[in-house]
């Protein structure tokens, strides 16, 4: 690296030397930011200022100037012995040369035939964020993303590439140059372009894992030029986007002594019991959340990188260091990143690229788990916890008790840790051989191998710390020293996995032009792919210490304590592509893989995926051109093809043995023996995806206008499913009964569009706006599952994962409507409780009968963005506005059995806990019968619990999800060495607008306690040297 960042900092003037100045001007009049330098000198160069105007230093009279800016073809003028050079740039075609980047390699869009989204470094790194996913929000048409949590080193956005078309996993394939990795461990400065295949055209040379979409991720390479050298960092502060707020001490008391009142019963927190807690000293005021949550979060971001090059080798290197202070106390991530690339030609015609990357990751959290249906989550805790008992007594923490437990938030925070450590390294390289370097007549004809090799390392710690802490029970108002419920001792768990992975990709391709007419494109490789990975956990309780260096201290040993696995994987793959463009206009694309997995029996592991695509660039006409001069390109496309999966367990083929004690007396002593258990699955095979697609794109008024469309369908069959036991067979067959089956089928349906206009003016002004909408509806054709779960019933021909429950008609207003009501499906019923309708009328209310649909999926079938810029001179602002609509969600919960609950958002004091005050405000009492909410009460009511449209809130947000002012210094203020430098400041989640205002909108966390997403507010400094 230090190598590699002198380099770039060299820089001559021959003593001959003069000076030259002008101005470039282009389209938009004068242009801002042209690269200027002397042709076969890299390091001697300058940039235009705001005003188009540019002065360099010549070595001679004959010197010649390169002038290059994107979307401009680049320039080549002699300075002939001028002092004065002003240059008129000419415009790129922006369509026709555009790159995209397809399954194994690139291709100009003016062939491309399938669906691809794609979006640059540029717009990516608008708005600084730790993880790269949480970038693509609002980015690509045809990705749906939500963001679950914004826990620090787990913060991932689930990604989906038009909708769902299977009930079992529904990621996308994630590859990194062309191998399968992990997406949040990248550094997002490294990254050059990020593209999705959303059809069967661009991924059925995928194969078996192209069913959801496949994600393409480039990252930087060296550019022939000069060297520059290049530092982005930022620093950010995050506040939680959205947190109900809880009752403090005096509103509590309150507001659950009247819903005591309301229950017909005693109110508890009277004056004789207040007056008590104060003479024992444990009545206070405590914001249980303040205490948990800091102010704000802190991130800063650190990047550096070289690049450059020249018609013989090219490089690229870069360091990045992330470091992230959660808002939650105690949480924390830090991430350190390293690539290198050089991309060499070792002789005429064989070229060797080889790139280099390393990450290191660090992530700390509460001893306890932060799953938000855990117990003792402290987040959880700090919701449940009363505001008026004091934090401490004696110097210990203090807790509530009102049932089996005693819960304290920060002692829960502060209960041990969970560290986890990764290491990963990688290295790829190409060897690429151009046979019309040695026959001129295989002019286009490449062959490579490629070859990759990832090895990584985890390491977890997780102490569990016990500790002492006085309990109030409200039963009998007594303060009692105990022990931590649920770590009555100290305990310390450590697990290691390590694990490898290689690909090796031969390949042949070939692209060559016959006389201006005929295209022709091909490209055939094979794959062979094989991981290892082996892990390793042990545990123990006992320490003296309650800081373990290692398991080994611990002296008491819980069976079994140790614990451990490996696994080989594999896979081989042959795969192929042919094209075919006549005149420009005419195109037909076929492609195909044929994939073994050693997931399946031997006679059913390979699958075979085509697909087959047709392009007609309309705008290449003579009767269009002449009668449609406006567009300046118009194409129309159409897809076809098979998509696989291999979404099961492994091994199913393979029979399985378990042993049995006692099974037979030999000798008078009983004998151990080996008995089959389980059931031989050698006919499971892939799923399939039928995928159809068809398109256009169009650009018009001078590419200012910019228009693309996409219809798609998806059908697929012999989706795997899990049927579970089964009466119909004997239990005598002990488990060796079949009850997995490929018998699931699906389809999916939708649309994306993406409509952009950009312009800009001689007097420095130019704005840009981009919308983007997709949708995506899919449909349950066939599946097996107990009707007894009936919010999670698959209704044939209803869109997965749809809401069901009971239709509520209104709240009980007069008792004459209790009593003329039918029979309530549980609990009691009262004055401002739900009524049901009745569906089938048959005087019930059951869920067997009556549950209807009662709300869209919580994932949004639609979702949307509008890219906003505007510019003047060296200033820019961009906005990105991204929402979704037709979702719902509930706030009450619902348990894997079936059964339903409120939660602290549905009911007030839930779990003896506190409560929101919009909750408690607007439930429902004799003075308050116009509620959104029911009858308020300390307690539960199982008829108010139920799922129902009553508790249904529409999910559609709309959300300032990015925006960034920044501002370039001129280039006639910038020393020699200085190429740029740009401040700027942004942000991320700033405004929201949506139903419900106390949830996050984009993924609600209604079970009870999770960490929320984050507002973060950045400054940042950009510097090219």
């Amino acid at each position: 690296m230090v190598s590699v960042f002198l380099c770039a900092s060299i820089y001559r003037v021959d003593a001959q030397s003069f000076s030259v100045s002008g101005t470039v001007t282009g389209a938009g009049g004068n242009e801002i930011g042209v690269v200027v330098f002397v042709k076969g000198d890299q390091s001697n160069g300058t940039m235009t200022d705001e005003d188009g105007r540019y002065s360099i230093d010549v070595p001679d009279n004959g010197s010649v100037l390169v002038f290059s800016l994107l979307g401009y073809k680049t320039m080549e003028v002699p300075v002939a012995g001028r002092s004065v050079v002003n240059v008129q740039l000419e415009e790129e075609s922006t369509v026709l040369d555009e790159v995209l980047v397809v399954g194994y390699g690139m291709q100009k869009r003016q062939f491309v035939v399938g669906s691809v989204s794609q979006v640059s470094s540029k717009e990516l790194l608008k708005a600084p964020q730790a993880n790269v996913q949480n970038m693509l929000a609002g980015k690509l048409s045809g990705l749906t993303t939500v963001q679950k949590t914004g826990t620090p080193g787990d913060d991932s956005s689930q990604l989906l590439v038009r909708g769902r078309s299977t009930f079992n996993g529904s990621s996308p394939l994630i590859l990194v140059d062309g191998v399968e990795r992990q997406m949040q461990y990248l550094n997002p400065n490294d990254i050059a372009s990020i593209s999705i295949l959303k059809d069967a055209a661009t991924a059925a040379i995928y194969g078996v894992k192209a069913a959801n979409g496949v994600i393409l991720i480039t990252t930087k390479t060296g550019t022939e030029g000069r060297s520059t050298v290049s530092y982005d960092g930022s620093v950010s502060f995050d506040t939680n986007t959205v947190v109900p707020e809880m009752l403090n001490a005096e509103d509590y008391i309150y507001w659950h002594n009247k819903a005591m009142e309301m229950d017909g019963a005693t109110p508890y927190w009277t004056d004789d019991v207040l007056a008590r807690l104060d003479e024992m000293g444990i009545l206070g005021e405590t914001d249980w959340l303040g205490k948990v949550y800091d102010k704000f979060g802190f991130t800063h971001q650190h990047n550096i990188s070289a690049s450059g090059g020249t018609d013989k080798i090219r490089y690229f290197a870069s360091i990045g260091y992330m470091n992230q202070d959660g808002i939650l106390k105690n949480t924390a991530f830090e991430r350190y990143n390293f690539r290198a690339n050089v991309d060499a030609r070792l002789t005429d015609g064989l070229r060797f690229m080889i790139n280099v990357s390393g990450a290191h990751s660090g992530r700390d959290w509460p001893g306890l788990s932060m799953l938000s249906q855990y117990e003792f989550n402290p987040i959880q805790r700090a919701f449940y916890s009363l505001p008026i008992f004091k934090e401490t007594y004696n110097g210990l923490p203090l807790g509530y008790k009102p049932g089996s437990y005693t819960y304290n938030p920060v002692a829960s925070l502060d209960t041990g840790y969970q560290r986890q450590k990764r290491w990963m390294a990688e290295v790829r390289s190409t060897l690429e051989y151009d046979f019309a370097s040695s026959v001129p007549a295989l002019q286009g004809l490449k062959a490579s191998v490629f070859f990759a090799y990832n090895y990584g390392q985890t390491m977890d710690h997780n102490l569990l710390e016990s500790y002492q802490q006085y309990s109030y029970s409200p039963t009998t108002q007594t303060l009692t020293l105990t022990t931590s419920e649920g770590i009555s001792e100290t305990g310390f768990n450590k697990s290691q996995s390590v694990g490898w992975d290689y690909t090796i990709r031969p390949q042949i391709s070939y692209e060559r032009e016959f006389a201006e007419k005929h295209h022709v494109s091909a490209i055939m490789l094979f794959e062979s792919y094989k991981n290892y990975s082996d892990t390793m956990t042990g545990f123990k309780k006992g320490y003296y210490s309650n800081y373990p260096v290692d398991i080994s201290l611990g002296f008491e040993n819980q069976s079994p304590y140790v614990t451990g696995s490996h696994e080989y994987k594999g896979s081989a793959s042959f795969a192929g592509r042919l094209g075919y463009a006549y005149d420009r206009k005419y195109i037909i694309e076929a492609t195909f893989r044929v994939d073994g997995s050693y997931k399946f029996a031997p006679a059913n592991r390979w699958g075979f995926f085509p697909s087959v695509a047709l392009g007609w660039v309309m705008s290449e006409e003579k009767f269009f051109r002449d009668n449609v001069s406006w567009i300046d390109y118009f194409k129309l496309r159409a897809s076809a093809g098979r998509l696989g999966s291999d979404d099961t367990s492994p091994y199913l083929y393979i029979q399985t043995y378990a042993t049995t004690q006692n099974a037979y007396v030999t000798g008078g002593s009983s004998q151990q023996a080996f008995y089959s258990n389980g059931y031989v699955y050698d006919n499971l095979t892939w799923s399939r995806t039928n995928t159809f697609n068809v398109g256009l794109e169009m650009r018009a008024f001078k590419n200012r206008l910019s228009l693309e469309f996409d219809w798609f369908y998806k059908y697929t069959d012999r989706i795997l499913e899990n049927e579970g036991s089964s009466s119909t067979y004997a239990p005598s067959l002990g488990g060796n009964y079949p009850i997995w089956v490929n018998s699931g089928k699906m389809d999916n349906r939708g649309f994306d569009l993406t409509l952009g206009w950009t312009d800009s003016f001689a007097n420095g002004w130019s704005y840009g706006l981009t919308g983007m909408l997709s949708w995506s509806r899919n449909r349950v054709l066939s599946r097996k599952i107990a009707d007894d779960h009936p919010s999670y019933r698959a209704v044939f021909g209803q869109p997965l994962d749809q809401l069901y429950g009971f239709e509520a008609t209104g709240l009980f207003q007069t008792q004459e409507q209790i009593d003329n009501y039918t029979t309530a499906p549980t609990g009691t019923l009262n004055l401002g409780d739900i009524m049901y309708r009745d569906v089938n009328g048959d005087g019930i209310i059951s869920s067997q009968y009556d549950y209807v649909r009662i709300g869209y999926a919580p994932t949004p079938e639609m979702v949307f963005s509008l890219n906003m810029e505007v510019g003047w001179k060296n200033i820019m602002l961009s906005a990105l506005w991204q929402g979704a609509a037709m979702c719902n969600y509930s706030l009450t919960g619902v348990y894997g059995n079936g059964n339903c609950d409120n939660t602290m958002y549905s009911r007030p004091f839930y779990s003896n806990g506190n409560a929101p005050y919009y909750l408690v405000e607007n439930s429902w009492t004799p003075e308050n019968t116009d509620a959104r909410y029911p009858r308020l009460s300390a307690g539960a009511n199982g008829n108010n619990a139920w799922s129902s449209s009553w508790w249904v809130v529409d999910g559609s947000y709309l959300r300032l999800k990015n925006l960034q002012l920044s501002y370039t210094l001129p280039a006639r203020v910038l020393k020699n060495r200085m190429q740029r430098i740009m401040i700027y400041v942004a942000g991320t989640n700033l405004l929201t607008f949506t139903e419900f205002k106390y949830l996050d909108p984009e993924n609600p966390g209604l079970n009870n306690g999770y960490y929320p997403q984050q507002s973060t507010y950045s400054i940042g400094l950009n510097l090219t040297f």
